[in-house]
């Protein structure tokens, strides 16, 4: 039993912790009470350059290569898309610093989640629409 217990609790301690939006918690502020067709997908990059930080969004997985739109931001740190749900979207951000090029790659599925017992009505939320392309570091 003991040696069955550990494994279920590490497992149940990395979900609650995890960065990853699972759809397990609902924010009734978010919430719709029509199911969605689409949803905001959230980018964060790093704001300032001066090049401009050309954002590029992909359908599927990169290697897939059907981009679907590109932006160059110049001062915006987060920004929002609209896209359809349930489809896997791959998201890239290039910064130019110090005659460098530099690519920020993520990834997010967005989906509903339907809940009729957290909120005063019955809603739907929508969870896995937040790509983060910052720099983590540059050499």
């Amino acid at each position: 039993m003991k040696r069955l217990f550990l494994p279920l609790f590490n497992l149940a301690v990395m979900l609650v912790m995890s960065c990853e939006d699972t759809g397990l918690s609902t924010d009734c502020s978010e919430c719709m009470s029509y199911e969605p067709v689409t949803a905001r997908i959230e980018v964060q990059i790093d704001a300032g350059n001066e090049h401009g930080t050309l954002v590029q969004f992909w359908e599927g997985k990169l290697e897939d290569g059907i981009m679907i739109d590109s932006v160059r931001y110049f001062s915006t740190a987060v920004f929002e898309k609209e896209l359809p749900l349930n489809r896997l979207y791959t998201i890239t951000a290039t910064y130019v610093i110090d005659g460098k090029t530099y690519t920020a790659v993520d990834s997010a599925t967005p989906k509903t989640k339907y809940d009729k017992n957290s909120c005063d009505e019955p809603c739907y939320n929508i969870y896995g629409n937040t790509v983060n392309l910052k720099l983590k570091y540059t050499n």
